[in-house]
């Protein structure tokens, strides 16, 4: 019972201490977060329809470039609440690597198993044949590709410090499922670039996994002390995921049974992990700050 008291004591404290330093407006930082991607991949957006003349080295570097803005952005707000000492400490938060056994196997295996059991099942259904499509000699340097360019630290270090602002004055999980819903918008400018893997999405189910996945990624980063590695490890599972087997369709029958089944049984995974845990249960004990 006293440890039990301690514990809680001590999560006061904290959540205390975090809104105590948030000085800038939350718009702020989604506006730099939004400004930065959208303007950049509208250059893509013109080129793949004809309207601007860019090259193929051209329009992958505005991609690239736009992926930034919420890196950008939470690094400038985090700066605005409090210095150099509050960067440091935020950027810090990507090498606490003590991880909890069942998050750290979720963030690394969890995503890449649900898309290997959607697979499966469309092979029996009358899809593709189950196929892995990288060797098992690739795994290591495609999963660093991915984890350091291909769109994890360009990404969460910016919606971690959105979910921080967003759960003041509301519950963990309604924050998550907003945060879900705002990170799917933020690929909308992805939906029009011709032959990029969301212009083979349906946009709703796209939304669905975004807020299933970040409810999941929530679930690590809350219990293991904000840790940002977790966040990174999920979000690189997950395109993981895409690389090793085809869940998207690019023919043009456009079977989208693969990527729709991979959207629900992530929602159903992270409806469990909602339900059934103790940090989307709590009240939250942050009092909202603009």
């Amino acid at each position: 019972m006293g440890q039990a008291i301690c514990q809680t004591l001590s999560e006061v404290s904290l959540n205390a201490n975090a809104s105590s330093v948030f000085r800038t407006p939350t718009w702020f930082y989604f506006v730099v977060a939004f400004a930065i991607a959208w303007i950049m991949w509208l250059f893509p957006v013109l080129a793949t329809h004809g309207v601007l003349a860019l090259s193929p080295t051209t329009q992958l570097i505005c991609l690239f470039a736009g992926s930034f803005g919420p890196f950008i952005g939470a690094f400038l707000a985090v700066y605005r609440d409090g210095g150099w000492a509050a960067v440091k400490e935020f950027a810090g938060r990507c090498l606490r690597y003590r991880i909890g056994p069942i998050y750290l196997l979720a963030a690394l295996l969890l995503m890449p198993v649900l898309a290997g059991i959607v697979m499966w099942w469309l092979a029996s259904h009358g899809g593709p044949s189950f196929a892995v499509l990288v060797p098992l000699a690739r795994f290591p340097l495609l999963y660093a590709e991915l984890l350091l360019i291909g769109g994890s630290v360009n990404e969460e270090f910016g919606w971690a410090y959105a979910i921080d602002r967003l759960q003041q004055g509301r519950g963990l999980l309604p924050a998550a499922v907003m945060l879900g819903v705002i990170w799917g918008c933020w690929h909308i400018p992805l939906f029009f670039i011709v032959g990029l893997t969301q212009s083979f999405m349906p946009f709703w189910a796209f939304v669905l996994f975004t807020v299933a996945l970040r409810v999941l990624i929530v679930w690590g980063y809350e219990n293991n002390r904000k840790s940002i590695l977790v966040a990174l490890l999920f979000h690189t599972g997950s395109n993981f995921s895409f690389n090793l087997y085809n869940l998207i369709d690019r023919t043009p029958q456009r079977d989208e049974r693969g990527f729709i089944g991979y959207c629900l049984i992530t929602l159903l995974v992270a409806t469990i992990v909602a339900v059934t845990t103790r940090c989307y249960r709590r009240p939250s004990m942050l009092p909202a700050r603009e």
